[in-house]
């Protein structure tokens, strides 16, 4: 249970300019953000949507006859 709980020792920074990682557009700060709250604002719409469809096709088949 120790291991589990003991600090993680400090990353060491690359000194080197060889070994510097450098980001694509769109990887990473602002525009990345702007990215993923679209991608969840959109998902969370289809979610809605695709589950609105299921519900009514449920309510349609399962629904007693008059």
């Amino acid at each position: 249970m120790s291991a589990l709980s003991a600090k993680k020792p400090q990353r060491s920074r690359p000194q080197d300019d060889k070994e510097r990682y450098y980001l694509l557009p769109g990887q990473g700060g602002a525009s990345y953000r702007r990215k993923q709250r679209f991608i969840l604002k959109s998902s969370l719409i289809v979610g809605v949507i695709v589950s609105g469809i299921l519900a009514l096709v449920m309510y349609l088949v399962y629904r007693p006859p008059h």
